[in-house]
C-alpha cells in the first residue's frame, strides 16, 4: 500500500491526552482531493484536519500522524449523549482524542473501485499500526468503524454520504488476513491469465494480418465469385491463402452451388 505524506507545519493536530486510538471514523470530503490537500495544509485553516485522505484514483495521503489527534470529528462534551455510536456515548472525551479519521474524496459516498480497495487496505493498516504501537486492536466491525454522522448526527448527518458502501466495507473487513491473501493470489492468477489471453489475441491478429492477401488470386477468382453468389462466403477480401485454396477445393468437389 502506497501512502504519501502531505501534512506540513500548518496542519492542525493536538495531543491525544493519553487516549489510545480505538475507533476509525469515515468521512466524505465534499470536494476534490486537491482541495483537501490545500485546505489541510493551509495557514488559514484553524479549524479542521484529518489523518488520511483517499482520492477517487485510490491514492492515499496522510496529513496527521496517528500518534496525534486530528481535528475531524470533535464535539463538545455536552453533545456526547446525542451520538448514535455506543462507543462515543460511553467515553467522556472529545472523540478526536481516540479516533483515527479517513476522508474520502467525493460528495455522496459513492466510491470508485480503486478508492474502495484503498480504503479497505487503509483500515487494515490503521488496525495493525495501532496494535503495533499501543498493543490495542481496533476491531474492524460496525461498532468500531463508524461514520461521522454517528458521532455528530445533527451537524454531520450526511457524512460520509448516503451512498457510502457500508455493507460491502464491513464484509471486506471481516475477511481474515489468510483469506485475503488467498483471494489476492487468485486475483493475481486471473490477471495473469487475462494478460496471456490478450497476448494470444494480439498474436492471432498479427498472424491473420501476415497471412492475408491484398487481393484475390487470379486462379481462385472464379471459385470465389461462385462462393459469394451462393452465400457460402460473405467477405472474400483480404482472406488468407489457405482460405482461397479451400474455396477452390470446395468448388472442384461441386460443393459450392
Amino acid at each position: 500500500m502506497k501512502m504519501v505524506w502531505k501534512g506540513n507545519e500548518y496542519t492542525n493536530s493536538s495531543s491525544r491526552k493519553g487516549q489510545v486510538p480505538s475507533v476509525i471514523v469515515d468521512h466524505i470530503s465534499a470536494g476534490t482531493m486537491s482541495s483537501m490537500d490545500s485546505w489541510f495544509t493551509s495557514p488559514n485553516n484553524k479549524v479542521s484536519s484529518a489523518h488520511f485522505g483517499i482520492s477517487k484514483r485510490g491514492e492515499i495521503h496522510q496529513y496527521v500522524a496517528i500518534e496525534q489527534a486530528a481535528w475531524a470529528q470533535g464535539i463538545t462534551l455536552d453533545k456526547i449523549p446525542n451520538a448514535l455510536s455506543p462507543i462515543v456515548r460511553s467515553k467522556p472525551y472529545n472523540p478526536n482524542q481516540y479516533a483515527v479519521s479517513i476522508e474520502h474524496e467525493g460528495m455522496d459516498g459513492d466510491l470508485t473501485e480503486e478508492q474502495f480497495q484503498a480504503s479497505v487496505q487503509l483500515h487494515r493498516y490503521i488496525r495493525d499500526y495501532v496494535k503495533r504501537v499501543w498493543g490495542h486492536e481496533i476491531l474492524l466491525n460496525r461498532n468500531y468503524v463508524i461514520g461521522h454522522f454517528q458521532v455528530d448526527p445533527v451537524r454531520k448527518a450526511n457524512c460520509p454520504g448516503p451512498k457510502f458502501p457500508w455493507v460491502r466495507l464491513y464484509e471486506q473487513l471481516a475477511i481474515s488476513a489468510e483469506e485475503e491473501k488467498e483471494m489476492q493470489e487468485l486475483r493475481n492468477e486471473v490477471n495473469e491469465l487475462k494478460s496471456k489471453l490478450t497476448l494470444a489475441e494480439q498474436r492471432i491478429k498479427q498472424l491473420e494480418q501476415a497471412n492475408s492477401l491484398a487481393e484475390i488470386p487470379a486462379w481462385a477468382k472464379a471459385s470465389v465469385d461462385k462462393a459469394v453468389r451462393s452465400g457460402t462466403v460473405r467477405d472474400p477480401e483480404h482472406a488468407s491463402l489457405d482460405m482461397y485454396r479451400l474455396i477452390v477445393i470446395l468448388d472442384r468437389l461441386n460443393l459450392i452451388k
